[in-house]
């Protein structure tokens, strides 16, 4: 959207929650400084599906709406289809019922919506799930559950902060394990190195253990034989 549609959004913000004291112009009708933090958090957006997430906190919770708020609201606008961890469990198993669970993997996972898949995927597959055994089936779905809270939760993160946030944490994540990999191979690995023992002192001191521990194993092979 364009400055003037966020500064839109604000105005309505401010009209709807008299408590919300962002000052938006100053003096000289320029943006404050305040106004162009949210602008610039803000732009990315759509302004229509930005207007009916306000619209949506505005009408639903009695609190003025924070950045996150907006992007919380605007990213569930996005989500490709929010499924509970009852429902996605239940999509999975129909899944199996129709096609099976070994001979067409790949048609069971098809019928499935895309974070599921992603939660399968932690769980071992389709085949994990149609050949575990009856009494392991509810330690199996609970696991199941939390992959599918992990996932739909990532998800909902990567919609709120938006793609230039985002692939902005992920390039700073990719240059952090670049850095790691660099610094592990920049290290020489130290050789041990094993030179011939001249010193007397630990030439008889090797001997003497040597011939303790010759003493040692001949008895214990002495209480072995009695045994027998």
């Amino acid at each position: 959207m364009t400055k003037e549609q966020c500064v839109e959004l604000l105005v309505m913000i401010k009209s709807c929650h008299p408590k919300f004291e962002l000052q938006i112009y100053q003096k000289d009708n320029n943006y404050t400084e305040a106004c162009k933090y949210w602008i610039a958090f803000l732009i990315e957006l759509d302004y229509n599906m930005a207007l009916i997430a306000i619209r949506k906190l505005i009408n639903t919770s009695k609190w003025v709406p924070t950045i996150a708020d907006i992007k919380e609201a605007y990213a569930e606008l996005l989500l490709p289809e929010v499924v509970d961890d009852e429902k996605a469990w239940g999509l999975v198993i129909n899944a199996i019922g129709k096609y099976g669970g070994i001979y067409a993997q790949d048609k069971a996972m098809e019928e499935l919506p895309l974070q599921v898949r992603e939660a399968v995927k932690w769980v071992g597959g389709i085949k994990a799930i149609s050949m575990c055994p009856t009494e392991s089936i509810e330690p199996l779905r609970g696991q199941f559950t939390k992959a599918m809270k992990a996932v739909n939760e990532r998800v909902r993160k990567e919609l709120s902060l938006g793609p230039k946030l985002s692939g902005q944490i992920d390039q700073i994540r990719l240059d952090k394990k670049e850095e790691m990999f660099e610094l592990i191979n920049s290290e020489p690995v130290k050789q041990i190195t094993y030179g011939p023992v001249t010193d007397d002192k630990k030439i008889d001191y090797n001997i003497k253990q040597c011939g303790m521990l010759r003493e040692v194993y001949a008895r214990a092979q002495e209480g072995r034989l009695t045994n027998e």
